[in-house]
C-alpha cells in the first residue's frame, strides 16, 4: 500500500495502481527497460495492473518478465466502461489510475488519483480535464508512486 499524508490532513490510501498500455506505459507497443525496471519496483509495494485493448498486440510479451503486473487485455467488444468496472471493484477510493485516451475516461472519473501521461501518443482533452496530475512520460508516473512525497507536493493545497 501507498500512503500519502497531504499537509491539510487529507490522506489518501492506494492499494492498487491500473495502467493504461499504449500511450502511457508503451509507444508504438514497446516498453522501455526503465519502465520495466520501474513497474517492477513498484508492484513490490502495491498491486499493480495493467489493463489494456492491446492494440499493437504486443503487451503480453512485453510485460511477461516484469513480477508482480497483471495484465488484463480486453476483448474487442469491451471499452473503457470495463476498466471502470475493475476500477469500481477494487475500491475507486483505493486505486489509483493512470492513462492518456478517451477509453480511460470512465476509470478516471471514480478513481481516487488520477494521472495523464503525455506521451508521443498524445491525450484525450477529456483525461486531461479531468486528471489530478499531468506528468510528460511513464517514468515520471511511476516515480511519483516510488516517491510519494512527490505526490504530496503536487496535490497539497
Amino acid at each position: 500500500m501507498i500512503s500519502i499524508q497531504l499537509p491539510n490532513g487529507r490522506q489518501y490510501e492506494f492499494r492498487h495502481v491500473v495502467f493504461d498500455y499504449n500511450g502511457v506505459l508503451a509507444e508504438n507497443g514497446r516498453v522501455s527497460e526503465e519502465v520495466r525496471r520501474l513497474l517492477a519496483e513498484l508492484a513490490s509495494k502495491v498491486f499493480v495492473v495493467v489493463i489494456t485493448a492491446d492494440t499493437f498486440g504486443t503487451a503480453q510479451e512485453e510485460l511477461k518478465n516484469v513480477p508482480d503486473v497483471e495484465l488484463i487485455v480486453l476483448p474487442e467488444d469491451k471499452d473503457g466502461k470495463e476498466k471502470a468496472r475493475y476500477v469500481q471493484k477494487w475500491g475507486a477510493d483505493t486505486t489509483a489510475v493512470v492513462g492518456n485516451g478517451v477509453n480511460d475516461q470512465p476509470m478516471f472519473f471514480i478513481a481516487g488519483l488520477k494521472i495523464c501521461v503525455l506521451g508521443a501518443e498524445g491525450v484525450s482533452g477529456g483525461i486531461m480535464a479531468a486528471a489530478n496530475i499531468v506528468v510528460p512520460s511513464p517514468e515520471d508516473a511511476i516515480k511519483l508512486f516510488l516517491n510519494p512525497m512527490r505526490l504530496s507536493a503536487t496535490l497539497r493545497s
